[in-house]
């Protein structure tokens, strides 16, 4: 993997003394895994564009569509994706995904070293906010909106989006009642605030089961209101009995398996 200059230094920075394990290793491998298994990865807050550029070098079949709003951190997304040889199957989009399709505000903290701050965030009920983040305008989508000139069959989702997770996955609602893709998302603690409720009622209607990532394995949790460090989760359209994963295979063999006897 290859990284412009001043396109990302601190993702390559982790990646030059650490690889994989300088940047949420147990996520990362968790995506590799669905990764080899995929044909469309969509990438919603791709900002540098680690893991979309990570999925294209990993599997050299796999299509990856990266949605990334803020201009100067794209404009860097793209140098990344040309320099790695990889434009025609990571396909860059200037567009933040939300529930609703048109423009909205995005709060963007001040940055302390070359990258631009990368906890942005269209929340507006937001620690951002009350720091009094610059606003800037960007543009909004539903993906089901985007999909619908753009199909595919969506395999895997990665969404990091700093506390706005509910509105996405509230967007592309069509796509996951039809796909049923996996989902790695960020949830960060807000047990202080409004405990995510919004998220987890999202994530049940749709009928999946979230599993804290963590270096111990996949933990299936009913909500989300407690303390952590790790702060992904895999969001899954289907669930084993075990309350604690260790491999993912009988999972995504389950949901194949679902998916061709037509269960929902």
């Amino acid at each position: 993997m290859n990284i412009a200059r001043d396109a990302g230094v601190g993702m390559a920075s982790a990646l030059f003394w650490h690889g994989l394990a300088g940047h949420e290793p147990d996520t990362s491998q968790t995506l590799l895994f669905f990764f080899e298994r995929s044909a469309v990865f969509v990438d919603v807050g791709a900002n540098y564009g680690l893991y979309s550029l990570l999925a294209a070098l990993w599997n050299p079949s796999i299509r990856v569509v990266a949605f990334e709003p803020l201009l100067p951190i794209f404009e860097n997304l793209k140098k990344n994706v040309a320099l790695n040889g990889l434009a025609d199957r990571i396909l860059c989009e200037k567009v933040a995904l939300a529930s609703n399709s048109g423009t909205a505000t995005l709060y963007l903290p001040a940055s302390e070293g070359k990258d631009l701050e990368s906890t942005g965030t269209l929340s507006s009920n937001s620690w951002q906010v009350r720091k009094h983040a610059q606003p800037v305008q960007v543009a909004t989508m539903r993906f089901d909106d985007y999909e619908a000139s753009h199909p595919a069959h969506v395999d895997i989702i990665k969404i990091d989006v700093e506390d706005f997770e509910a509105d996405v996955l509230r967007g592309m609602t069509k796509v996951i009642r039809r796909d049923r893709p996996f989902i790695v998302c960020e949830i960060l603690p807000r047990n202080r605030e409004h405990k995510n409720e919004r998220t987890r009622q999202v994530i049940e209607e749709f009928g999946y089961t979230p599993y804290w990532i963590t270096p111990s394995g996949y933990i299936r949790v009913s909500r989300f209101d407690f303390e952590r460090h790790d702060t992904n989760f895999l969001l899954s359209p289907v669930a084993l009995a075990d309350e604690i994963l260790t491999d993912l295979a009988p999972l995504w063999s389950l949901s194949k398996q679902t998916a061709e006897s037509g269960v929902a």
